[in-house]
């Protein structure tokens, strides 16, 4: 190889490593507390145990906000001055609607006007997390029951917050983690409405085979749609990607979940750590579908993990 090729390949190499370098500050950590206000005091809570202020906060915003233009939950947070907060945004009423319906443009109103609502209280260039989930059959939105509508009206809500004067919003599309009611590839909406890759990544399976930590990372990384589907399919689509909701725990309805599983903290902070992730966003929540709260003490070996990894600024871990 002649010097001015050490050169060039030096400098490429060094590009590279800013790169790297520069995802990893550009990384966001983000926790879920609570809706609105309930959300802003769990986050005091969170950031003492923790040494740190989260970066930014999911919140979800109910249906019923939506038609009444309710404005509690982002007041809580703008009074709080946080600054970064993802919002969950609903795509249907519990029940009596349908996807073809707001394919139709029956509910562009409810979108654009809380849009607006968003950047009146300093939001406009928020992360909105359309319809999360879409791929199971638990939202009244599953877009097994109508994939064509399903995209049509993403793309119409897209187009709704995106006319908003002042809107800069950034549209994660989120799926959950597994092979679920619909392949979630079927229903990608199109690269020019859609802005980063989310996946949601709950430590549970349902195959009775897997009986280790090891085997259930393992089933969470390399399984059918996992963490290895998003880091490609995101790769083929050019967007950074995102866990807006991930955690170790149990499902109290039928003990399901990995528990206190430190080797799952540790390889997700070792995934995301090497990956091009927008954000990550613990469920630090006794939710009762799914209780992964870690900050309350009942899960020792998983918290002291987190905040290894995550209380402070790590070195790149390695990935088994």
């Amino acid at each position: 190889m002649s010097r001015p090729d050490r050169y060039g390949l030096i400098l490429a190499l060094l590009a590279l490593v800013a790169l790297a370098a520069g995802r990893a500050v550009a990384t966001d950590l983000g926790v879920y507390q609570g809706a609105g206000c309930d959300g802003v005091n769990g986050k005091r809570n969170f950031t003492r145990w923790l040494g740190r202020e989260p970066d930014l906060m999911v919140d979800f915003i109910a249906w019923e906000m939506l038609e009444t233009r309710n404005v509690w939950s982002v007041k809580c947070w703008s009074e709080a001055d946080q600054k970064k907060v993802v919002f969950s945004i609903p795509m249907l009423p519990g029940s009596g609607a349908t996807l073809a319906e707001g394919a139709a443009g029956k509910f562009d109103a409810l979108f654009r006007d809380y849009a607006a609502i968003l950047v009146r209280y300093g939001y406009g260039d928020s992360i909105i997390r359309i319809g999360w989930e879409f791929n199971g059959n638990w939202y009244p939105w599953a877009a097994s029951k109508d994939p064509e509508a399903w995209i049509a009206y993403w793309r119409r809500i897209v187009n709704a917050m995106r006319a908003v004067p002042g809107a800069n919003f950034r549209f994660d599309w989120n799926p959950a983690n597994g092979w679920n009611a619909l392949k979630a590839d079927r229903v990608w909406p199109g690269d020019d409405y859609v802005d980063i890759v989310g996946l949601d990544l709950y430590n549970v399976t349902w195959n009775t085979a897997v009986t280790t930590p090891q085997q259930l990372w393992q089933e969470m990384r390399s399984g059918a749609y996992g963490l290895e589907w998003q880091r490609d399919f995101a790769a083929t689509h050019r967007k950074p990607r995102s866990l807006p909701e991930w955690a170790t725990g149990i499902r109290p309805e039928d003990g399901k979940g990995g528990g206190d599983d430190a080797y799952f903290i540790e390889q997700v902070a070792a995934w995301i750590g090497a990956g091009d992730f927008i954000y990550h966003s613990y469920w630090d929540y006794a939710h009762p579908p799914y209780n992964g709260k870690l900050s309350d003490g009942h899960q020792p070996r998983a918290a002291s993990a987190y905040l290894k990894a995550f209380g402070r600024r790590p070195r790149a871990p390695v990935i088994q």
